[in-house]
């Protein structure tokens, strides 16, 4: 038996993090990865889905072309030759493997690990470890709600709705009006699909500001997907292998598709581990109980990324494998996910950090809001892209800034302004009188600080 001081079980974000922190600390280290080294984001979520939705965005752009006095006669999306692209932007990607890892002194193992006991863990062809101490990266898998036909009806996930044989679907059916259900919909309805997205909640982004979502439902409308928000699936069906989805709430009581994908969560995936032998207890939703420093009920074993069920962002987990990394190198430091932006990079793109307007008011006594709409803001008018606004949320009686909200173009870069000064905890008056450059659309948040320090009387 082998003996490590550190043995990782998944090679995504927070697991190659991990490692790669750990040898270069000096610790003997395994890690093990039972598909491929980076991970879902690398191969199945983020890059795949952002580069899809690159494509989507030039279609769209081409076909209104001539608001710019650009003439293309005709617009045609070769899939094919956009699914090839983005394979070769992987294995560029991903070219070096686990060479970095080995040269530093790791082991890695492209096989399924299982941990089997306390400090034991076990490989698929039967080498087991000994470890002082064992990190659980295992990733998270998709789920689906309890819909009478859909188990085993070979629905898409994420991993099929982007590398399916067989061309673009004429009708696609999407469960769920989160990001990964949101994104699908509008690449595949810019390829050329007719698209339906069903939320059960009354508004798509249910986990955003209740001001994000309209403008984003109006750009999916105009792409042309039929939006349905508020119904729920009671039975599906594939009679031919033509879906058949039966809902309530809804004045379209069965839907029908060429295919289905089911966006409407994930868990974290600890299928083969034998936790209970491990002392890993799990949450009633199989989330792993955890410290402040992510470790285990058992306190040599540690989780991160999306092996925690909270917060499933690539970001995320590389933060939180630097949690781990300081505290089994001795420097011990609490989590805080005060400052956690998130985006859904549709068009317009919706970006957060912090609390929506609601959860400060639960939490607040006073709270402000400050706005600017990018219809007002010149270089939108520029760029022909005058839909969404940034929308600040502060505590009233102190400055302090608790949410950023912003939808349109180039949110997703636009946020880090205001991550940036919720992290340095700078009151909002000393923002609105920053100089911006002109024109540009960061001048919208320097409006809403603006708008905001007028309201409080700055």
């Amino acid at each position: 038996m082998e003996r490590v001081d550190v043995f990782v079980i998944g090679g995504g974000g927070t697991g190659s993090d991990v490692t790669g922190a750990l040898v270069r600390a000096g610790m003997r280290v395994a890690m093990a990865e039972r598909d491929q080294l980076g991970g879902e984001c690398a191969h199945y979520g983020c890059d795949p889905t952002k580069a899809m939705l690159k494509a989507a965005r030039v279609a769209a752009l081409a076909r209104r072309a001539s608001d710019f006095g650009i003439r293309i006669p005709t617009v045609e999306v070769d899939l094919p030759a956009v699914m090839a692209r983005i394979r070769r932007m992987i294995e560029e990607e991903t070219a070096n493997g686990a060479r970095p890892y080995e040269e530093n002194g790791a082991e890695v193992f492209m096989q399924e690990a299982r941990l089997t006991g306390e400090h034991r863990v076990e490989l698929a062809d039967g080498t087991l470890f000994e470890a002082d101490r064992v990190v659980l990266a295992t990733g998270s898998e998709p789920t689906a709600p309890p819909i009478p036909g859909l188990d085993g009806s070979g629905y898409w996930t994420n991993k099929e709705a982007i590398w399916h044989e067989g061309g673009l679907p004429s009708t696609l059916l999407v469960l769920g009006g989160g990001a990964i259900g949101v994104e699908f919909s509008q690449i595949y309805a810019r390829f050329g699909s007719s698209v339906t997205l069903i939320e059960a909640l009354p508004q798509i982004l249910p986990a955003e500001d209740a001001d994000s979502a309209p403008a984003l439902a109006d750009a999916l409308v105009a792409d042309g997907v039929h939006l349905h928000v508020g119904i729920k699936a009671t039975n599906v069906e594939r009679p031919h292998g033509r879906w058949r989805v039966t809902f309530e709430g809804s004045a379209h009581d069965v839907l029908e598709a060429d295919a289905l994908i089911v966006a409407t969560g994930r868990k974290p995936c600890f299928d083969g581990h034998d936790l209970d032998a491990a002392g890993v207890e799990v949450d009633p939703e199989g989330k792993p109980i955890l410290t402040e420093t992510l470790r285990t009920t058992a306190p040599h074993i540690w989780a991160g990324g999306d092996a925690t069920g909270e917060l499933l962002f690539t970001h995320v987990a590389n933060y939180e494998a630097s949690v781990i990394v300081d505290d089994i190198l001795g420097r011990p430091r609490p989590r805080d996910y005060r400052v956690v932006p998130k985006v859904t990079y549709s068009e317009p793109e919706v970006a957060s950090v912090g609390l929506t307007e609601a959860e400060a008011s639960e939490q607040h006594d006073h709270v402000l809001i400050g706005r600017a709409p990018f219809a007002e803001n010149s270089r939108s008018f520029i760029e022909g892209e005058r839909a969404g606004h940034v929308k600040l949320v502060a505590d009233g009686s102190t400055g302090e800034l608790l949410g950023g909200h912003i939808v349109g173009e180039h949110a997703d870069e636009l946020i880090h302004e205001v991550v940036a000064i919720m992290a340095a905890r700078a009151p909002a008056p000393t923002i609105g009188t920053a100089i911006h450059a002109y024109p540009t659309l960061a001048e919208t948040v320097q409006a809403a600080f603006a708008d905001l320090t007028a309201k409080m009387g700055a």
